[in-house]
């Protein structure tokens, strides 16, 4: 399975739709390497040797940055997406005597359609997770880093399976 902790997105349809789907997304600026299929001089190719980064930046600090170095395409497009995805779907109460009786609290399991993976390059990867005051993200910094991938997803999530509920009535 898979689970994410954290995702930024830079604007708040993005977190109505992720908070029903159980992401935890927060808002914050996000900044990635763009790619173009007419390439030149201001972007990179999809080419051996080229380098794609993204930063995510929240309340004033950078908390993360990315780099990959292309070495090659990746052949086996069910590495980028091919675990199930696990999510805390919660609705907290603001009832006086309900805070500790949410409205939802499920353990749920994304049940994704029509997924599309193209342009899927794999590479040397690095990931910096930055020390900030109030952050707690860079507690899972990784002890070390192999391969990035950058590629284009597109995928439809509609529906979850739910696998634990433990909403009190």
């Amino acid at each position: 399975m898979s689970y994410c902790p954290y995702i930024f997105v830079d604007n708040d349809a993005a977190i109505a739709r992720g908070w029903t789907q159980g992401y935890p997304k927060r808002l914050g600026s996000v900044f990635q390497t763009r790619y173009y299929a007419a390439t030149g001089k201001a972007g990179p190719a999809l080419a051996a040797g080229s380098r794609f980064a993204g930063s995510v930046s929240a309340g004033g600090h950078r908390l993360a940055e990315a780099v990959v170095k292309l070495t090659g395409p990746l052949r086996d497009l069910s590495v980028p997406g091919g675990r199930p995805v696990v999510n805390l779907l919660h609705t907290p109460r603001l009832a006086a005597g309900m805070h500790d009786k949410p409205a939802i609290h499920e353990l749920v399991e994304n049940v994704p359609h029509d997924i599309k993976i193209e342009q899927a390059w794999v590479g040397d990867g690095t990931l910096t997770l930055t020390v900030a005051k109030g952050e707690e993200l860079s507690d899972l910094a990784p002890i070390r880093c192999g391969k990035g991938v950058r590629a284009s997803t597109a995928y439809i999530v509609d529906d979850l399976k739910t696998l634990k509920q433990v909403t009190a009535a």
